[in-house]
């Protein structure tokens, strides 16, 4: 953890700090940062080793797999080979939203020591998705960085960070982009205000559950489209797109989808995590024991956001959320559609217990050289709170019938 110049301080916004992000503004960061790494300590006497000239990442079946199971989107494509191998790609893909972990680094460690984090948004455009044991290359940078001098929810000043990162093959090719904005805030400020105080934790009857359970059946189970095509010329504006449900969120659901990653290298215990500690003594919070836990730990503790953000309990991460879309969106299209773009700015949170309904809708309609475009609004519900906690937009390609 670096060291703090004049005019920072741990745990707040301020200019000094900003002006020392700033100072990265454009540079391309090819070195992972602390949630990042996959290596904490060097061993006695080891050498630093070469700064990269590139970042590369790649998804092994294994991964895509674990990680696909993670958020519960048994797609085919993403892990029974024979099938993907009889696909449109020919092989297995990772899900679209996977690219995100190519990035080196995000807001969520990068500037402002000491203060929590939150996203406001993400961006994605692809070309195709990854495959999986695919190494690619990336490149991540921080676009800019300001502070907003009243922040209703962090009770004060918070900070506006976004980033880009360009994914590409070995060969230059460029397979998508990735874009966020995030929010950081102090901790103690967000306690102060508590802007979520009044809320409640959702206390589920077996009645509500069985509902559930029927839409699992109902919307996420009967509506893959699969192998069989959805066509250009078969969609209409004013489409609405089957809806799929999530949840309810529980400590095991969260756990199970940061499991694939490690939750960018925070995911530790006994040796590693001491090695972490050594690293970044001020970076964990302590739990309800006194011992340090890493700050990632408000997605699975209610205890942790209740004492740290004055909050009402743990909130799913939005990485999860994004891969519940393109899950929405993939049902709908079938094996031969892509994903091209998608757009999102997160409105809510879904607290532990909550379930999650996704929605799209189709806005229009376009032939753009030789690709079938259809832009769709694209928003999420909790529920049973009915709180919009999403909106954004996504753009598909679809086969059409001239061609097929």
């Amino acid at each position: 953890m670096a060291d703090l110049r004049e005019g920072e301080v741990w745990g707040e916004v301020t200019e000094a700090s900003l002006n020392r992000l700033l100072e990265r503004k454009g540079v391309v960061r090819n070195t992972r940062g602390t949630m990042t790494s996959l290596t904490q300590t060097k061993e006695k006497g080891e050498k630093e080793p070469p700064k990269p000239k590139d970042a590369f990442f790649a998804m092994s079946k294994e991964t895509v797999g674990r990680f696909a199971r993670g958020f519960a989107d048994m797609n085919p494509l993403y892990h029974k080979e024979a099938y993907a191998k009889k696909s449109p790609w020919g092989r297995i893909i990772a899900p679209p939203a996977a690219i995100c972990y190519a990035e080196t680094v995000n807001g969520a460690t990068d500037g402002f020591p000491g203060c929590h984090t939150i996203w406001r948004g993400v961006e994605y455009d692809w070309v195709r998705p990854m495959f999986a044991d695919e190494v690619v290359k990336s490149k991540t940078s921080l676009e800019d960085a300001y502070i907003l001098e009243d922040s209703k929810f962090a009770g004060g000043k918070a900070a506006v960070q976004n980033y880009a990162t360009e994914i590409l093959t070995l060969q230059d090719e460029h397979i998508g982009t990735y874009r966020t904005s995030w929010q950081r805030f102090s901790r103690s400020g967000a306690k102060k205000e508590s802007k979520y105080a009044g809320i409640e934790r959702h206390m589920w009857t077996d009645e509500e559950l069985e509902g559930v359970w029927q839409e699992y059946h109902d919307q996420n189970l009967k509506n893959r489209r699969g192998s069989d095509p959805l066509y250009f010329e078969d969609v209409g504006v004013g489409d609405v797109v089957p809806y799929i449900i999530k949840g309810p969120v529980t400590l095991t659901s969260k756990i199970a989808f940061e499991m694939a990653f490690g939750a960018f290298g925070w995911f530790v215990g006994h040796e590693l995590a001491l090695a972490l500690w050594e690293k970044a003594p001020r970076l964990p919070i302590r739990n309800e024991e006194n011992v340090p836990e890493p700050p990632v730990a408000i997605h699975w503790t209610n205890e942790r956001c209740e004492t740290y953000l004055g909050m009402p309990g743990a909130y799913e991460a939005g990485y999860e959320r994004l891969n519940w879309l393109t899950q929405l969106i993939n049902n709908w299209i079938g094996d031969h559609g892509k994903i091209r773009k998608l757009s999102c700015q997160f409105r809510g949170f879904h607290w532990q217990g909550d379930a999650c309904r996704l929605h799209a809708e189709v806005i229009g309609k376009r032939i753009e050289g030789d690709e079938h475009l259809v832009d769709l609004r694209i928003w999420t519900e909790s529920h049973p709170r009915g709180e919009r906690t999403t909106d954004g937009e996504m753009t598909v390609e679809l086969p059409s019938k001239a061609s097929a």
